[in-house]
């Protein structure tokens, strides 16, 4: 009996819904409201299942207007490679070693102001002949090799393998100021390489220019092709570098003393040997008889 009676009430139930649904549905605005109803569920359907997939496209669009955006701004590492080819101005020049402990100078520049004997410690005996050293040679404490770093950011603008002073690098700075480092081996450097201050250029060696120096490094800093004096560049900025006119004077004595010279930096003391000054003593005494006659 229970189940019939809820039979009757749900069948009551029904038929009462479907004569409230007649009813709404002779109405005007019935079938108009069911219309954008139904027309709503689905365009929020549409855009709930597409704005994942939207989201996603956005984010990879906007990612390689990123990249672009840190190249051309400089922020990667490529952008500020080539914004920044040399060092700025008040950069300071440092010794070419990691460590300036482990080593000694051992070879000095040669100063046209200098002391007789400072001068003659500055000069470089090669091939029977003595030149002025244009820069500085370093060795290592115990003898060693040891690593050779550029003494300030800049452009490498010369590697060459050179018979007599070895593996050579030049590298170009601010200010017209260029860095010569020579006596290497073991370069780790191209032409062309952006460095900056401290970046290992390769090994010091020994070369046939100054064997007596053993594994050394030579290094020379040169000023509009002029060169300067190491001792007295180290841990000043470019800029003060750029301004000075220490070199001028120097300059000056070395083409009064040999102005028919070749544009070669160094100057060149021939040995004479006994024999040939006896020669010449010689010849002296025989002119000098036949001027008595």
């Amino acid at each position: 009996m229970k189940d019939k009676e809820k039979q009757q009430s749900a069948a009551r139930e029904t038929k009462g819904a479907k004569s409230k649904l007649r009813k709404w549905s002779k109405n005007k605005w019935f079938w108009p409201a069911a219309y954008l109803s139904a027309c709503a569920v689905l365009l929020g359907t549409y855009f709930l299942i597409q704005s994942p997939a939207g989201t996603d496209q956005a984010e990879e669009e906007q990612e390689p207007i990123g990249e672009e955006e840190d190249f051309a701004g400089g922020n990667g590492e490529t952008g500020e490679e080539d914004s920044m080819p040399t060092a700025s101005g008040d950069e300071t020049m440092q010794m070419p070693v990691t460590d300036e402990e482990s080593v000694d100078i051992i070879g000095y520049y040669y100063d046209h102001d200098a002391a007789a004997e400072e001068q003659q410690d500055a000069l470089v005996y090669y091939n029977n002949m003595y030149y002025q050293n244009k820069g500085i040679d370093i060795a290592g404490s115990d003898g060693e090799s040891f690593e050779v770093t550029a003494a300030a950011t800049g452009e490498v603008v010369n590697v060459e393998e050179d018979e007599i002073l070895g593996q050579v690098v030049d590298v170009k700075h601010t200010e017209d100021i260029v860095t010569s480092y020579s006596s290497l081996e073991d370069v780790k450097v191209e032409e062309g390489d952006t460095i900056t201050q401290g970046s290992v250029l390769g090994m010091a060696a020994k070369n046939l220019y100054n064997s007596d120096a053993g594994v050394h490094a030579h290094f020379e800093i040169r000023k509009d092709g002029d060169p300067l004096n190491p001792n007295e560049a180290f841990h000043q900025s470019l800029q003060a570098l750029s301004t000075s006119d220490n070199n001028e004077e120097e300059l000056a004595q070395d083409e009064e003393t040999n102005p028919d010279e070749d544009s070669s930096t160094l100057e060149e003391f021939p040995i004479l040997d006994g024999d040939e000054e006896g020669e010449e003593g010689e010849k002296e005494k025989e002119e000098d008889k036949d001027t008595e006659e």
